[in-house]
């Protein structure tokens, strides 16, 4: 039997393969990968076409970039060639593709809050000729006491699997953990939940893969639980909870949630500007008030137009919160400020951010409100772009 799976990909997507390889040696698949078994000196095309030849698979990572890349499509066109399966993963968009890689069947990775690691994993097990008759994949060699908790996870009793789930975070072991990786993925909510918990706790909130039960939880009926995972999206910090959490802040029925997505979106970061910024513009006054206020800790550049557009809202809570938050950036929010104050085809706008750029006070913002102001005292507004 053929031993192992060839990973074909560009380098461009190393991250994105570092975390394959972990997921596929996780469930106790051998990886074979150009960076690391080809030596120097070897012939290249030689050693590729053995490896693809001795695999049972060759998993391909679609990106524009592999697209173009001659290597890859030799490495694809060879196993195909050769009678090797093709599991194609669909990582970023990418158009026109080769009409034999069309008629496969692609795994879709491209919501890094969904990825489809359980029917890779399944879809590998079915090449290898192997059964997994539960819905959490593990490894093979892992111990009995791991394989006893995977089984109790597909139970009709909810304690049971409850308690499946806790048995798994206590024990010391490489399966153990990937199992509750793999519990984030099952096919019970509450396993999903239950697990992304305990995952994010066991690893001290370090650990993405948690997101995706964590995201599940943001719609639980229970008040604790919602306001929980708000929290702990916001410790993890990945960007693919952005959308979700900005849904929450909006739409959450409860209002202590929403001051919690505001929080986590706060943490997050930079990935989380563009949509407060979208936010910033809602309907609603509160939520307004909620994008400003999560903007207050970020210190984000990205942020200073809208936040200076925020400065005249109608709503004087609003205007505090975008104040507070430029002022908070202090000298950070002078360059953008200035940029506004300079090109805002809107007085009040304008005329808002020559406000903060003095009360912020730095010497450059007060040498360019005063040409801003003598600008427009002569009505000359030509030399604007001038400063």
């Amino acid at each position: 039997m053929n031993k192992h799976v060839f990973v074909s990909y560009k380098h461009e997507e190393q991250d994105f393969v570092e975390m394959l390889i972990r997921q596929l040696s996780a469930a106790g698949f051998k990886v074979w990968i150009d960076t690391e078994q080809l030596q120097a000196g070897e012939n290249w095309r030689e050693s590729i076409n053995f490896a693809i030849k001795d695999s049972f698979a060759v998993i391909l990572v679609i990106s524009p970039e592999a697209k173009a890349s001659q290597y890859v499509t030799y490495e694809w066109a060879y196993a195909q060639g050769a009678g090797i399966k093709v599991i194609p993963l669909l990582l970023k968009p990418t158009e026109k593709l080769h009409p034999q890689l069309e008629m496969l069947q692609y795994l879709d990775f491209t919501d890094r809050a969904r990825p489809s690691w359980d029917k890779l994993l399944r879809r590998l097990f079915e090449l290898q000729g192997e059964q997994q008759p539960h819905s959490v994949i593990v490894s093979r060699d892992a111990p009995p006491a791991v394989h006893t908790s995977v089984a109790a996870l597909d139970s009709h009793n909810a304690e049971e699997r409850r308690s499946a789930l806790k048995s798994l975070a206590q024990m010391n072991h490489p399966t153990a953990y990937a199992a509750l990786v793999g519990a984030v993925q099952h096919p019970m909510r509450d396993v999903r939940v239950d697990a992304a918990f305990l995952l994010a706790k066991q690893t001290n909130y370090k650990d993405s893969a948690a997101v995706p039960g964590l995201l599940d939880a943001l719609s639980d009926e229970d008040v604790r639980i919602r306001t929980a995972a708000c929290k702990a999206l916001g410790d993890i910090g990945d960007g693919a909870a952005v959308s979700e959490l900005l849904r929450v802040m909006v739409k959450d029925s409860d209002s202590n949630i929403r001051w919690q997505a505001t929080g986590a979106l706060g943490k997050i970061g930079t990935a989380a500007v563009p949509g407060l910024c979208t936010a910033l513009r809602d309907e609603d006054w509160k939520v307004r008030r909620s994008a400003a206020e999560a903007l207050w800790s970020m210190h984000e550049p990205e942020a200073i137009p809208a936040l200076t557009e925020a400065l005249v809202d109608r709503n004087d809570v609003v205007r505090q919160a975008a104040s507070g938050a430029l002022d908070a950036m202090g000298a950070i929010a002078v360059p953008g400020l200035i940029e506004v104050m300079k090109t805002s085809k809107e007085v009040m706008i304008s005329r808002a951010a020559a406000d903060m750029l003095q009360k912020i006070g730095s010497v450059q913002g007060l040498e360019a409100v005063q040409k801003w102001n003598a600008s427009r005292s002569t009505g000359n507004t030509s030399r604007l772009g001038t400063w």
